[in-house]
């Protein structure tokens, strides 16, 4: 794209693009569910263990990654 305008090719690549981050955000959020769900199920003399803080560690993680594509896409 030398001359600086958009073409049609160009829209139809960044829609394949969003369409790709709408699945990948679809995708992260439930794996991020997931791993809340099973947190929320840990018995509490196991919620002090290194599994259990490597779940909230995850959660955080895809809790923050969600949000900068979101805010990106």
């Amino acid at each position: 794209m030398i001359s600086g305008q958009i073409t049609a090719a160009d829209y139809d690549s960044r829609r394949k693009r969003r369409e790709g981050v709408k699945t990948v955000l679809a995708r992260l959020s439930c794996i991020r569910e997931a791993e809340r769900n099973y947190l929320e199920n840990v018995p509490e003399n196991f919620q002090h263990s290194e599994s259990f803080e490597v779940g909230e560690c995850a959660v955080d993680a895809l809790d923050e990654i969600i949000g900068l594509l979101v805010e990106v896409y």
